[in-house]
C-alpha cells in the first residue's frame, strides 16, 4: 500500500469513527474519537487496518495535544476541539 492509500485508509477510519459517534449521539471531541478508534481497532484483524487505525490514533493524539490518559469530561478545552 502506498503512502497516499494508507493517508487515505487513516482519514477513512476517522470518519467511521466519528460516523458511530454521531450515530450513537456521542460527543465529537477528539478524545472520544480517539477512545472509539481503539475499540475498533481492538477486533480489527487485518495487519494494514490494524497499522492505519495505530497512525490514526497517533495522528489526533499528536494533534490535540492530548495523552493516552485523558482530562476529565466537565471540561470541553481540556479535551481537545471538537470534531465537526
Amino acid at each position: 500500500m502506498s503512502k497516499n492509500d494508507d493517508e487515505k485508509l487513516v482519514d477513512i477510519l476517522i470518519g467511521e469513527a466519528v460516523m458511530v459517534l454521531l450515530q450513537q449521539e456521542s460527543p465529537v471531541f477528539a478524545k472520544h474519537v480517539v477512545a472509539q478508534l481503539q475499540a475498533m481497532a481492538a477486533s480489527e484483524r487485518n495487519p494494514v487496518r490494524q497499522r492505519a487505525f495505530q497512525h490514526a490514533i497517533a495522528e489526533l493524539i499528536g494533534s490535540t495535544g492530548q495523552n493516552s490518559a485523558s482530562s476529565s469530561d466537565d471540561d470541553p478545552q481540556e479535551n481537545g476541539p471538537t470534531l465537526h
